[in-house]
């Protein structure tokens, strides 16, 4: 058996505050292993159900506490049994359950290698992005020998497969990729709000757009951006879809929480946005875009509007939008 997720971290690294005694316990465990699991356990056991072909919630008792197990079943050709298969180098130690089960701690590595397999699908992405980047800067920069590439593309072909995710084509004019792809109404140009956005007088992504009627841009062009621009271009794609789709309309629960609008917006760069490099370099560089945060980017559209820099689009007045209503 081995042991994955926030339960694993714990046995190598101190985080205060990401476990408590109700943690989840992520197990990965070969069939035979899980029979003798529910036989030796099975007056611990309260609940035992499947919720895929190979996974399954075990929700357990033991002195008046109650935890929850995430079962993993490790089936022949899945990444989960191909950790099984390679237990003495995939893990780094050896720790207890809740139960008291022997298991396996996967190491630093591996766990990052497995936060990164699936970080371009919005589930729980806010707490496996900040896994990921805590691994990041605990790890630095790490050769990926051949058994941690293997592993890295069973797991991201299982996520890939698991998910079924479609991003939208770029390859059409920006015209056609900005009409209906809101569920809210479109009172502003989309571009017209990267405008106000702007960092530098004119929007970053203007500097890798071969053409600016088309909504592709150039990685070449990207990439000979400074680091600092690029960021921003990922910055400023998140204050514009932050503004569009939640604080303008006004929409949703927060949608008055400017930097809650902005990291829902980032998550949908790094998720069902768009694919591909830009996306990877979003994933890559969320951390960043979180600590450059402008606060002041929701008041500067605003500002914009009040002194006539930016109007609503026909037929839209400025008395339909929302959030300048009262």
């Amino acid at each position: 058996m081995i042991i994955i997720g926030s339960r694993a971290l714990t046995h190598m690294l101190t985080l205060h505050g990401r476990v408590t005694e109700k943690t989840d316990y992520d197990v990965i465990m070969s069939v035979e292993e899980f029979m003798e699991w529910q036989d030796k356990y099975k007056s611990y056991i309260v609940s035992l159900f499947p919720r895929s072909a190979n996974k399954y919630k075990a929700i357990v008792r033991k002195n008046g506490l109650k935890v929850q197990y995430e079962i993993e079943l490790g089936l022949e050709g899945t990444s989960s049994r191909f950790l099984l298969d390679r237990k003495g180098k995939v893990c780094a130690t050896v720790g207890f359950g809740f139960l008291g089960e022997k298991l396996g701690i996967l190491s630093l590595k591996y766990q990052l290698l497995t936060k990164r397999s699936h970080l371009i699908y919005p589930i729980h992405f806010e707490k496996n992005v900040s896994d990921y980047h805590f691994l990041k800067s605990v790890l630095g920069d790490f050769p990926q020998d051949e058994t941690m590439q293997e592993y890295y593309k069973l797991r991201y072909d299982e996520a890939a497969t698991r998910n079924k995710q479609r991003t939208p084509k770029l390859n059409v004019t920006t015209e056609d990729f900005f009409s209906s792809k809101l569920a809210v109404p479109n009172y502003f140009v989309h571009d017209h709000i990267h405008e106000m956005m702007a960092h530098d007088g004119v929007p970053m992504y203007t500097k890798m757009q071969p053409d600016p009627k088309m909504a592709w841009c150039s990685k070449d062009m990207f990439f000979n951006l400074s680091y600092k621009e690029q960021v921003q271009c990922v910055q400023e794609e998140a204050y514009t879809i932050a503004l569009e789709r939640y604080i303008i309309p006004q929409h949703g629960e927060k949608c008055n929480d400017f930097f809650d609008c902005y990291k829902r917006a980032l998550k949908r760069i790094c998720t069902t946005l768009c694919s591909g490099w830009f996306r990877d370099f979003a994933i890559e560089n969320h951390n960043k875009a979180i600590e450059w945060y402008d606060p002041m980017f929701a008041y500067k559209f605003v500002h914009s509007v009040t002194m006539g820099k930016i109007s609503p689009q026909d037929p839209h007045k400025l008395s339909d939008v929302p959030l300048f209503r009262g």
